[in-house]
């Protein structure tokens, strides 16, 4: 631990000012729990990562305690010994989707050092991917509540915190043979042979109790931040802390329309367009079964009970959100 020379200074008294004793009072001090995800797809080298995270916490101004993680059982026994201790993630979205995960009472609050591809989470809660940025807010920010995502489906439950796709994107994913979520090459390979495959697919979608969309569609996602995927801006409208989520629901009868839909849906322009059904609920119900997935993780073809889930998390975000 690097010594305080403003407070050092500060309590000598045959030198100290007010000026020096004003200054040492803004000086605070936080330990932090660095708990560093090795298998994050932009983190390399884990030693090199916790000297360089580490780094980052202490000039601005942390206490590091560095754990490295290799399963969600040592995420969990980490988060465990923290104490009182502010957690800082060093990792990417499939990192806080573990962490979501956890089998806690309650999620205690969290900080995020970015270190994915995607990054849609930092991105969308205002989080710099720069480290030095990022452990500034790590260290001195608050932590907002984050909605959740409940799913249940017939043969498990989770949380996603991104949200939820089913159809013509699911199937896609569920051909994804990649290492982890980066690897673009494979995930192109797998979006041109369910292309290649494309039907549209029976949906049968209820929210809140309601129908809100019957009949053959490409696409639904249910969102609650806005990105998904590869930066997909799939919910330019998504407030995560709304306690709603967003149901939308993309038509597409060709290969054509898909890719249409895909492209307007990479740079968020296709609430408007023909073909588009969405709305804002509580609680989101696929009544049909359909290829599914939750932030990155595959669920078959199945229906699913999506519920969101109020202020769950507790991350600590920057000012700005996308």
């Amino acid at each position: 631990m690097r010594p305080d020379t403003a407070l050092d200074t500060a309590l000598r008294p045959e030198i100290a000012t007010p000026e020096r004793e004003r200054a040492a009072l803004t000086v605070v001090g936080r330990d932090v729990e660095l708990i560093v995800n090795g298998n994050a797809s932009g983190t390399g080298a884990a030693g090199e990562i916790v000297a360089r995270a580490a780094g980052a916490l202490r000039d601005a101004g942390a206490r590091v305690h560095a754990r490295v993680t290799a399963s969600e059982a040592e995420l969990a026994a980490a988060v465990r010994a923290a104490g009182g201790r502010r957690i800082v993630l060093v990792g990417g979205d499939g990192t806080v989707h573990a962490f979501a995960n956890l089998d806690l009472p309650a999620l205690p609050p969290v900080a995020l050092l970015p270190a994915g591809r995607a990054n849609n989470i930092a991105r969308a809660l205002g989080i710099p991917v720069g480290w030095p940025a990022a452990a500034r807010l790590a260290v001195s920010g608050r932590p907002v509540a984050v909605d959740l995502l409940h799913v249940a489906t017939p043969g498990r439950t989770l949380y996603a915190v991104e949200g939820v796709s089913a159809g013509f994107h699911a199937a896609a994913r569920h051909r994804y043979n990649g290492t982890n979520s980066a690897d673009l090459a494979a995930g192109v390979r797998a979006l041109a042979a369910e292309l290649a495959a494309f039907r549209p697919q029976t949906v049968a979608l209820r929210t809140d109790g309601a129908p809100l969309f019957t009949g053959p569609a490409a696409q639904v996602f249910l969102s609650n931040l806005p990105y998904f995927g590869f930066g997909f801006h799939v919910d330019p409208i998504a407030d995560p802390s709304d306690g709603r989520l967003e149901a939308i629901v993309l038509e597409a009868g060709s290969r054509r329309a898909v890719v249409g839909m895909l492209a307007a849906a990479r740079d968020g322009r296709h609430l408007e367009r023909p073909g588009v059904t969405w709305g804002r609920a509580i609680r989101a119900h696929l009544e049909s079964p359909l290829p599914l997935v939750a932030d990155a993780q595959p669920l078959g073809v199945t229906t699913a009970t999506v519920t969101a889930a109020s202020g769950r998390l507790r991350l600590v975000a920057g000012e700005q959100r996308a």
